[in-house]
């Protein structure tokens, strides 16, 4: 009888390990339909040290073949992603950042609001005593997403809100 105590005493922790009420993926948030509706298919195109000067912190949607040909020859993007506008748009996102840069981390759905995430970059997270002295250097990036039909965008630069507005839906070029 005392044989099987240890393998019974394995299987009760296992069991509570499994167990703990951790969450993961979407619980807590959104569930269903709704979490499908806010996870994005995204792909990040380009990233940019240089912005129009005008522009400052922004969210652009552009949802126009002809107007995003005309933004990748003033950007002079090399290569020009092909784009599907029946399913797909492009966003742009401008900020300036610190002398550490930043990074796209990423983008989702959440209501009729697009949240774009940017981050320092992998190894200045990993430092402890970083200082960023230099102060608005110009970033730009260029994303390739599935259609969302959202009208408001939220920047969010590690963990402040530096943009928060309607988004510019750019849909035609005139």
């Amino acid at each position: 009888m005392k044989k099987w105590l240890p393998y019974m005493f394995v299987l009760i922790m296992l069991l509570a390990a499994c167990n703990t009420g951790e969450q993961t993926g979407n619980s807590g948030e959104n569930s269903g339909e709704d979490a499908a509706e806010d996870n994005i298919d995204y792909k990040l195109l380009h990233q940019l040290n240089y912005m129009p000067p005008e522009v400052g912190s922004s969210i652009s949607i552009v949802q126009d073949e002809k107007l995003y040909l005309t933004w990748a020859e003033i950007f002079d993007f090399d290569p020009v992603h092909a784009i599907d506008f029946e399913t797909e748009e492009v966003l742009f996102v401008t900020a300036y950042s610190d002398g550490c840069g930043r990074v796209f981390e990423s983008v989702k759905k959440e209501g009729e609001t697009l949240i774009v995430k940017l981050n320092y970059p992998e190894d200045i997270r990993k430092e402890k005593d970083v200082v960023c002295t230099e102060i608005a250097l110009p970033n730009t990036y260029v994303i390739k997403m599935e259609k969302t039909n959202t009208t408001k965008g939220k920047l969010i630069d590690i963990n402040r809100t530096i943009f928060e507005d309607d988004a510019i839906v750019q849909e035609k070029l005139q």
